[in-house]
């Protein structure tokens, strides 16, 4: 069996850029208090990184980042259309769909990477 390298930098960063974006989505401005944090925003925020995360390690290539960085553009708008310039209130609960779809779209990456690398692990007879 051969040593295997998990180094994929840049998916990693993705995934730290994304932590801190979802971490300033669940920063609700609260009247009396200052910011709440809000657990299910951050919950819904982080779900496609979790799902991109199982890709990061074991699928290395441009895919892979690209991927990221789509997934970034995406929540990095949400982010600011809903936190930034609109009242934070999510009502309309797009901070949560759309996460969640992002997350759907990411699953054959997963999946493929997934498959992959079981390919790679089955010892040939």
């Amino acid at each position: 069996m051969q040593a295997q390298s998990y180094n994929n930098t840049p998916g990693y960063v993705v995934i730290v850029f994304g932590l801190g974006l979802s971490l300033v989505s669940a920063l609700v401005p609260h009247f009396d208090t200052g910011y709440r944090l809000s657990i299910s925003v951050f919950a819904a925020g982080l779900l496609p990184y979790l799902v991109y995360g199982i890709a990061v390690p074991l699928q290395r290539g441009s895919i892979t980042i690209l991927a990221g960085l789509v997934l970034l553009a995406l929540h990095a708008w949400l982010v600011f259309d809903e936190r930034i310039k609109g009242a934070a209130e999510y009502s309309d609960g797009t901070i949560y769909y759309v996460p969640a779809l992002i997350a759907l779209a990411l699953l054959p990456l997963a999946a493929t990477a997934f498959i992959r690398h079981r390919r790679k692990q089955v010892p040939k007879d």
